[in-house]
């Protein structure tokens, strides 16, 4: 019995301390080129990791920001370092300001610039123009 509760207080104690904490400052070091992409027809602007956030990419994350409830009948989510209602996008924001989030299925429902705490799979969007620079999939929102 006493090797039974070792093996889930170890399962356990791993799984708390598996996710890498991040902040928004962290995210910031990427930059941007402008390049012709055949696929668009045009100019993209390709976005360039730093090392830091290289070593992110496929990793599980966690972070704490404010959730944008874009279009949560279509599950459409983004966590944003700035609330929505100081114009998330404008003055202190680019695209490293925000996070798409793919939730896990069962998921609460959220207020607009309601403070989370989100725990996921942060994945570095180099090629798909419609999406963010960053998408955290099989996320998990806590409610602050």
């Amino acid at each position: 019995m006493n090797k039974l509760i070792y093996v889930l207080v170890l399962f356990i104690s791993n799984n708390l301390i598996s996710q890498t904490e991040i902040d928004w400052l962290k995210l910031r070091d990427v930059y941007y080129k402008s390049e012709y992409r055949e696929d668009v027809d045009g100019y993209f602007q390709t976005p360039y990791f730093g090392e830091t956030v290289e070593l992110l990419d496929n990793k599980e994350v966690i972070i704490t920001g404010y959730m944008l409830t874009l279009a949560p009948d279509e599950g459409i989510y983004v966590l944003s370092q700035n609330p929505y209602a100081d114009c998330f996008f404008c003055g202190y924001g680019g695209p490293e300001s925000a996070i798409e989030l793919r939730l896990k299925p069962g998921h609460d429902s959220f207020f607009m610039d309601e403070l989370v705490t989100v725990v996921g799979i942060l994945r570095l969007n180099r090629l798909d123009v419609s999406s963010g620079v960053y998408i955290m999939d099989n996320a998990i929102a806590i409610k602050k």
